[in-house]
């Protein structure tokens, strides 16, 4: 079998799971519809573009069909912020994301219209110009710039997940993380390969396109495996939300009259320990700052600033330490772990066991078992 057999083998396999992929996002029953359509948007666009290696040869299709890939990043860039964004809506301001994709087809009909019916080589010279540039230049720069911008996502996510809110994990952050990090991986092949074009290393060519297509499946797959096994793996944030830095910037005073600080902290410890609100599993910043009728943007700087801990590891600690309790008491082994991480607030068996590990560094089987 040969080199370019293989390429075709591996670039239709990779564009079956894709599809595949595609109807199971489509059918599945899920309140995420808006996010799995701008994912199934996102798989077919790196389809189209795995499909342009055969076509090559069709030169205005090929052309056309490259254009698509304007549209790759601009979709999951979407997909990213619907999925970390609460009431996250498309709107006519995301049609900006397609101006790329517009201008490079009205310069590809502009040059076959001229080139067919005039014979202005000038024009025609600036036009095919232009095209190189935008599939050359343009188009790697603007992967450049959603890799950066969804990177900014996903850090603004993390952080103001972890400041005010504690139902789940942060495996949606991981998740989209490992997947900016095949985009960070792929793009200087995706650079290469259009220089090695340009050159007589035509070897060098056929396997940067071996070496993204085998990127391309390992993704898709990844993606099925994730959907499966992780139906409701998303928690979306409210990105109004400033962030403790943000607010210590802005009001000094906070930062400044610490003299009630050591009385403050010392009322919030007796308060979690007396009335346990961190056995709500869906407990928030803001809900526990009208718990304890203080502002929201002061807890946060007593909590994430003055303590040193994220909101969700200063609960956690709490839920932590009853399921101890649970765990220690020989009157309660005969408790399940998942009855012990639904009495202390947690939701998952996942975040439970990443939670308890992280604060004791056993997991909460082998911590049972140390005690019976």
């Amino acid at each position: 079998m040969n080199d370019p057999t293989i390429v075709k083998i591996i670039a239709w396999i990779s564009i079956f799971i894709a599809l595949l992929l595609s109807f199971f996002l489509l059918t599945v029953k899920t309140k995420h519809q808006l996010s799995n359509r701008l994912l199934v948007s996102f798989i077919i666009f790196c389809s189209i573009d795995i499909v342009g290696l055969f076509i090559i040869q069709y030169h205005v299709v090929y052309l056309f069909s490259k254009t698509f890939t304007f549209l790759i990043f601009p979709s999951f860039f979407l997909y990213v912020g619907s999925i970390c964004r609460i009431n996250f809506k498309l709107s006519l301001n995301s049609l900006l994301h397609t101006i790329p994709f517009i201008i490079y087809n009205l310069v590809l009909i502009s040059y076959y219209v001229i080139a067919s019916y005039s014979a202005n080589h000038f024009i025609i010279e600036f036009l095919n110009k232009l095209i190189w540039i935008f599939d050359v230049i343009l188009l790697k720069l603007q992967a450049l710039f959603y890799i950066i911008a969804i990177v900014y996502t996903l850090r603004k996510h993390r952080k103001i997940y972890l400041e005010n809110y504690t139902e789940g994990d942060i495996t949606i952050y991981k998740l989209l993380s490992q997947i900016t990090i095949i985009f960070v991986i792929t793009f200087p092949i995706t650079v290469a390969k259009g220089l090695v074009s340009f050159t007589t290393f035509y070897d060098s060519f056929k396997w940067l396109n071996i070496a993204l297509i085998v990127l391309a499946l390992f993704m898709f797959c990844w993606f099925i495996l994730k959907a499966l096994y992780n139906p409701n793996l998303f928690r979306s944030v409210d990105f109004n939300i400033q962030t403790t830095n943000q607010i210590t910037q802005k009001s000094k005073v906070i930062i400044e009259n610490t003299a009630d600080q050591n009385i403050i902290i010392e009322q919030l410890q007796q308060y979690m320990k007396e009335h346990e609100p961190y056995l709500n599993s869906t407990l928030t910043l803001k809900e526990l700052s009208s718990q304890l009728d203080m502002p929201s943007h002061k807890l946060s700087v007593i909590i994430n600033k003055h303590i040193g801990q994220h909101f969700f590891d200063f609960v956690n600690q709490y839920r932590i330490a009853k399921a101890k309790v649970y765990l220690q008491d020989f009157a309660n082994n005969k408790l399940t772990i998942q009855q012990v991480f639904y009495d202390v607030g947690f939701n998952t068996k996942s975040s439970f066991n990443t939670a308890f590990k992280k604060h004791t560094g056993l997991t909460p089987t082998e911590f049972k078992n140390k005690f019976l």
